[in-house]
């Protein structure tokens, strides 16, 4: 039976403390690979605490692939393979430090503007707003009026520092943050910086217009399948591949959370060759809908061969064009020397308003709304589809990573009858059959089976509307 003194919990509450304990026992192989973990209520029992603690725990190990589940025989031990990476403690996430994103520039004072906008969009753009008119009206004109540097305003590069070692784990130089006018901007100096002659890969299915900028800029594109565990390495690896692209926090479309043993053996690809490099997107990494946050591939890397990337597009708005990225140390270098000319992409007046929501705690607590209402959707969603197909017909799967999740019906259900519904509802969808790149001849997998529903925004009222088409009873929008 597994012991831990849980009176050396410190500040980590309960769940977080025996997750910590039984993940850093199997890396550091204390708890071997295929052992068997011991069942839910004894575990409770023996430490003095309540099964759910417990089933937190496993819950969060089981997200992220450091155990998996067999039916009637419980959970157990993966097995990881051998890689360059950072002790995890020195990554798990500092949750005091989250106090100190963005996206819609839309902000000319007049509210009538933003009545068409969603409610998680209205409360961005409002933010936005104030944090403009406070910036202007209080901020040292010298400041936000001055060029800003090509990387970025120290300053906000600071508060992205900050926020990203309370959120993400990663203890971030502000000197290896270069800030950018959208990530498709920042995924053009990337190649600038890499090189166009190098082989690019991409995950598939995956963002199609990811693979269209490295195409405009000259590159040689692969596109790596998935498995249960994210890219699939043994594909990956006869591409001839120098550089992938890919989302392990929550995969574009199909929302796997790519597993700790297939991060560290992304990780080890990436070390074998020099000049090899991972391009991490944690698109909507804040959005995480149960348990604690998926760690980046980033905060793991000894290497310094991931690339992190991120925005604030998902959290604010994708209108604000303004993203970031975390270089290694040797390819910061090489940006001074390379591509240090350039001029910012982004005003410093954005840039130092962005950095005050980041520290004023405003930025945390409008997320942290978000993602209430988020929550609130999915759980809507989930217990419509339960009472439309009772028998599991139609499920949702990935519902916990972020912002969407996917809608996937039997090969013997009518599907057309759950896209049907979503349309007469006007709930938007995105068949995940579109995101697959139909190339050399390889063919895309039957479509209209799995669907990816946004939720964030999704309001009680389209709920009931979907309500009354999936079970053809009338909708009283009223009551």
């Amino acid at each position: 039976m597994l012991d831990y003194n849980l009176e050396n919990r410190g500040e980590a509450s309960l769940y977080e403390y025996v997750y910590q304990q039984i993940r850093d026992d199997i890396v550091a192989g204390r708890i071997a690979a295929g052992e068997h973990l011991p069942s839910k209520r004894a575990f409770a029992s023996h430490l003095g605490i309540s099964v759910i603690t417990i089933e937190n725990a496993y819950s969060q190990l089981l997200a992220e692939g450091y155990i998996c589940s067999k039916p009637r025989r419980g959970y157990y031990a993966c097995e990881l393979p051998d890689a360059p990476v950072l002790s995890l403690a020195a990554g798990d996430i500092d949750r005091d430090a989250v106090s100190v994103g963005p996206s819609a520039h839309d902000s000319d004072g007049q509210t009538e503007q933003f009545e068409a906008l969603s409610p998680s969009a209205l409360e961005a753009a409002r933010l936005w707003q104030s944090a403009l008119r406070a910036t202007l009206t209080s901020e040292d004109e010298r400041e936000i009026f001055s060029p800003a540097p090509a990387q970025g305003t120290v300053r906000l590069r600071r508060a992205i520092a900050h926020h990203l070692r309370g959120t993400r784990g990663m203890n971030v130089d502000p000197d290896n943050i270069v800030i950018g006018a959208g990530a498709q901007l920042l995924d053009t100096m990337l190649v600038q910086l890499l090189g166009a002659d190098k082989v690019y890969a991409v995950e598939d299915p995956g963002y199609l217009r990811l693979t269209r900028i490295y195409q405009a800029m000259g590159c040689e594109v692969r596109y790596i399948p998935l498995d249960g565990e994210g890219v699939d390495l043994s594909a990956l690896q006869k591409t001839g591949a120098d550089v992938l692209h890919l989302m392990p926090s929550h995969q574009y479309p199909t929302g796997l959370v790519t597993s700790i043993a297939r991060r560290y053996a992304l990780l080890g690809w990436a070390a074998e060759r020099p000049d090899r490099y991972l391009i991490e997107d944690d698109f909507d990494c804040e959005f995480r809908l149960a348990g604690k946050p998926i760690p980046a591939l980033a905060s793991i890397d000894a290497a310094q061969s991931v690339i992190y990337t991120n925005t604030f597009s998902k959290s604010l708005s994708s209108a604000l064009r303004l993203a970031y990225m975390v270089l290694p140390d040797e390819l910061m270098e090489r940006f001074r020397r390379n591509l240090g000319f350039y001029a910012s992409s982004v005003s410093s007046v954005d840039q130092v308003a962005l950095a005050r929501l980041l520290e004023s705690g405003d930025y945390e607590r409008h997320v942290n709304r978000v993602r209430v209402r988020a929550r609130e959707a999915r759980d809507g969603l989930a217990t419509l589809v339960r009472k439309a197909f009772p028998a599991g017909e139609v499920s949702i799967e990935h519902a916990d990573a972020g912002l969407y999740c996917v809608v996937a019906a039997g090969r013997d259900t009518d599907e057309n009858s759950i896209t049907h519904a979503l349309t007469r509802s006007n709930i938007p969808f995105t068949d995940i059959g579109d995101c697959f790149w139909c190339a050399n001849g390889v063919s895309v997998p039957e479509k209209s089976t799995r669907i990816l529903v946004q939720y964030d925004d999704l309001s009680p009222k389209e709920l009931k509307t979907l309500d009354s088409q999936l079970t053809g009873t009338p909708c009283n929008l009223s009551e």
